[in-house]
Parts: C-alpha cells; structure tokens; sequence
C-alpha cells in the first residue's frame, strides 16, 4: 500500500476517534480511553495464545512432547 494512503487512513481513523469522543461527555472519555487500552491488551492477549497453539500444532511430531511440565510437590502450611 502507498505510505501517503496509508497515513490518509491513520489520520481517518484519528479524526473517527475525536468525533466519537466529542458525542460524549468528558467523564465518559476517560473510561472511553480505559475502555480502549483493555481492548488492545485482550487483542494482544489472544494473537499471543493463537501463535502459541499454532506453535504447538507445528512443532509436535507423532505426539512427542519436547516440553515437560515440572513435577509439583504438595507442602504443608502450618
């Protein structure tokens, strides 16, 4: 893609942005913002899971675990 069409739509997408936020309140923004970082964190979170299974489905061969989950030992608390 052009990098002038790509910045256009960057700045489309900035410009979509503040007109959403000027219909609300400012209180309201704020949570908006929070609202968004939770967003792109939950994204980030399940592409990270995705290349993980994709990484499990490619790498194993003939159901061979290269990984062993470490023994876990019970302790008491007192």
């Amino acid at each position: 893609m052009n990098r002038e069409i790509w910045n256009r739509l960057k700045m489309a997408g900035e410009y979509q942005k503040k007109a959403i936020y000027a219909l609300f309140p400012e209180k309201v923004s704020r949570h908006l913002d929070v609202i968004e970082t939770e967003l792109k964190m939950m994204a980030v979170e399940i592409a990270a899971d995705v290349v993980r299974e994709c990484r499990k489905c490619d790498g194993s061969s003939a159901g061979q675990d290269d990984k062993k989950e470490p023994e876990v030992k019970k302790v008491d608390i007192v």
